[in-house]
């Protein structure tokens, strides 16, 4: 009679310990999916921020080299995030993607030419910068490039910004010369040639750009001589 009244107890025993590893097996998947998913959406954000990142500094004509390491970084990124998710199908198509911007261009720019047209356009220019800088920094913590890619990564980007600050002077003040604005351009010549003061920038390239400054300070003075004695002589008669 106590075996028959035992068989139950340790049958309701048994189904409470199976009851138990089910519901810890269930919570340790559930924490493994909840992980997958966390850093699925942080690779991802991570990836979309490369990805602008990446296509910002290619209009801006930077080093290739750059470039490469950026999308490089990205390319590694898609790859765990199809190992995490093997259903995505958009990562192939990001991944060829991002391998075709790391090939070189025929013509490579060094820089020298990048210019945007407003001052909001240049605050966004010079963040994108920034972010560059951030990230390889990242990469430098994680040993993922070394101290000496660092350091010329770091003047690289450097000099890109200064480049894009004063091309964009010379284009803004250009566009306020012809709104007849010269207290503009006469203001954004001035910020130039403070910019070209800044150490970094060759030397070459630095008396080229001071040159021109002058030659446009001299035209707007011309300009503004002959507007002044044609407005003399139309008092005058």
């Amino acid at each position: 009679m106590f075996a028959g009244n035992l068989l139950p107890i340790v049958f309701f025993l048994v189904l409470m310990l199976a009851g138990l590893m089910l519901a810890g097996w269930a919570a340790q998947l559930q924490a493994v999916q909840y992980q997958t998913l966390s850093q699925l959406a942080a690779l991802d954000q991570r990836r979309q921020s490369v990805q602008e990142v990446g296509r910002a500094l290619q209009r801006m004509d930077v080093d290739p080299d750059i470039l490469g390491t950026i999308y490089a970084t990205m390319i590694e990124d898609m790859k765990q995030m199809q190992a995490l998710d093997p259903t995505r199908e958009d990562l192939g198509r990001h991944i060829q993607e991002a391998e075709a911007a790391m090939r070189p261009r025929s013509n490579p720019a060094t820089g020298g030419s990048a210019a945007v047209a407003t001052e909001q356009e240049l605050l966004v220019a010079q963040r994108h910068i920034q972010k560059a800088l951030q990230m390889f920094a990242d990469l430098y913590r994680s040993d993922k490039i070394s101290a000496g890619q660092f350091e010329n990564t770091k003047n690289n980007l450097r000099l890109l910004g200064l480049r894009v600050s004063v091309n964009s002077c010379f284009l803004m003040a250009q566009k306020a010369m012809e709104q007849e604005d010269t207290i503009r351009a006469m203001s954004l010549f001035r910020r130039a040639e403070s910019l070209l003061n800044v150490k970094g920038i060759p030397a070459p390239e630095k008396q080229e750009k001071l040159a021109y400054i002058q030659a446009e300070r001299q035209r707007v003075f011309n300009e503004s001589q002959v507007g002044a004695e044609l407005l003399l002589l139309a008092k005058t008669d």
